[in-house]
């Protein structure tokens, strides 16, 4: 019998089932014209200054002249966390099996993220929060 293969294309999130999928769209600004795509699709921002690069789980990643806070103002903070000053990541990304205890987030499409020092009890309740309304 074969095992599935799985492509990059197929990191499929874990959402909780009260969470509407495919409702909210981003217009980014790619190579003269602008490109939708969907906020469940984007794994991690991580900001650099006033620009933000956003990976997404088609393996792309996405230059936007807009700071974080910009973005971490318009999305939903159910599903989105702060994780340091200079990262988000989606919480349905998040590898939960492989939890790092030194301070980091692994997400499905290999990435580890640092956890801030100073937020790192705050944002562990939060991801356990996240965890616990996936299989209730």
């Amino acid at each position: 019998m074969e095992s599935p293969v799985l492509s990059s294309s197929s990191l499929q999130p874990s959402f909780p089932d009260a969470y509407q999928r495919g409702t909210q769209r981003i217009a980014l600004p790619y190579l003269n014209r602008s490109v939708l795509i969907s906020v469940d699709d984007i794994v991690s921002l991580q900001g650099e200054g006033n620009y933000t690069y956003i990976f997404t789980r088609d393996k792309k990643k996405y230059l936007v002249s807009k700071t974080l806070k910009a973005f971490e103002s318009m999305l939903d903070e159910s599903v989105f966390l702060r994780v340091h000053k200079s990262s988000i990541v989606n919480m349905g990304y998040v590898q939960f099996d492989n939890y790092l205890p030194d301070r980091c987030v692994k997400l499905s499409d290999g990435q580890e993220v640092s956890i801030s020092r100073r937020r790192a009890k705050e944002i562990s309740l939060r991801l356990h929060r996240y965890r616990i309304t996936l299989y209730n």
